[in-house]
């Protein structure tokens, strides 16, 4: 046989084989890109154009307190997290000291969304102990913009961020969302997870039992910073979810807001009926359907009532294509 007819012979057999392999690495590198690499790094104290009010808490800092942190259950049998407890009082802590998980089929919902759609993002308002934001961003990658009121609970996210090193990969805001932005509030007494928003008080510091308000908007320049276009946002704030709504227009114009997954608890939907009546018509006035947790829809006239402890609100064109 000529030499010539075998050296193009075996090009013939190694280029396919170089191909598929070039290939399979470049696929590789994309989907890793995809998770690990969609924004750059910026400390989120250098964010621009942030309102004076946004109190955004450094997950590098030194926390001096004795707290107590749990490896969580492993979830969908591949992802596990940490969260840091308080003591057995309170019932969020408790129930996770005791099985390793909070609201496990709920989380375990969110991780199922978030793993079909790689492009979407988090944010947490009322992220308490950290119980979902540690799945979304310390488990899962996904950058997330944990916020709430109540300064202990940032701290035990701050040592579980740390202890899952992903610093890197979420934003913690310590304040309360209200109709004003720089306001000071004081917090109701007992539990943890039961803190409720109370009166406004003169005093113009911050502490476990003050919190200074902002708008929802005024979070709108660290999502711009961080370059995130498409979000859901899991809220659970006794309550006041209304305030997302009420000063959140720039944020749902702007960020494409695919799911907003939220408590509508049946004795505040009760005691303020104006303010879940409105947040039925903000969402409804931007092409949102509502369902509870298995996607079926509910019927706008009887949320009262009818409808469950928790409810998903899912813009009508991502419903059924990728939500649901």
């Amino acid at each position: 046989m000529n030499i010539s007819n075998c050296i193009n012979l075996r090009r013939l057999v190694t280029f396919p084989l170089c191909l598929i392999i070039s290939c399979c690495v470049s696929v590789s590198f994309y989907l890793l890109s995809v998770t690990y690499c969609k924004f750059p790094v910026t400390p989120a104290q250098t964010i621009s154009s942030l309102a004076a009010s946004v109190n955004i808490i450094d997950p590098n800092q030194d926390i001096k307190s004795n707290i107590t942190c749990i490896e969580t259950k492993k979830l969908l049998d591949l992802y596990s997290t940490t969260v840091c407890v308080h003591s057995s009082a309170d019932i969020v802590s408790r129930e996770i000291v005791a099985d390793r998980i909070w609201e496990e089929e709920y989380v375990t919902r969110l991780l199922r969304i978030l793993i079909r759609n790689p492009f979407l993002d988090m944010i947490d308002i009322g992220a308490n102990i950290g119980s979902f934001t540690m799945f979304t961003t310390g488990a899962l990658g996904r950058f997330t913009l944990a916020v709430d009121c109540y300064l202990p609970n940032i701290e035990r996210i701050v040592r579980a961020v740390q202890i899952q090193k992903v610093q890197n990969r979420v934003v913690l805001v310590h304040n309360a969302l209200y109709s004003e932005s720089g306001k000071y509030l004081t917090l109701s007494d007992g539990p943890p997870s039961g803190i409720e928003l109370k009166k406004p008080t003169e005093q113009n510091f911050t502490s476990q039992i003050i919190v200074q308000t902002i708008r929802f908007d005024d979070l709108l320049p660290i999502l711009l910073e961080k370059r995130v276009q498409s979000v859901i946002i899991k809220i659970d704030i006794e309550g006041s979810e209304n305030y997302m709504c009420e000063t959140g227009s720039k944020m749902f114009e702007l960020i494409d807001i695919q799911l907003v997954m939220m408590e509508w608890g049946h004795g505040f939907r009760k005691r303020y009926q104006k303010r879940y009546q409105s947040m039925i018509d903000f969402f409804t006035q931007r092409n949102y359907v509502v369902t509870d947790p298995d996607c079926t829809e509910l019927d706008l006239k009887n949320w009262e009532i009818l409808w469950p402890g928790n409810i998903y609100w899912i813009k009508k064109i991502n419903f059924r294509k990728n939500i649901c």
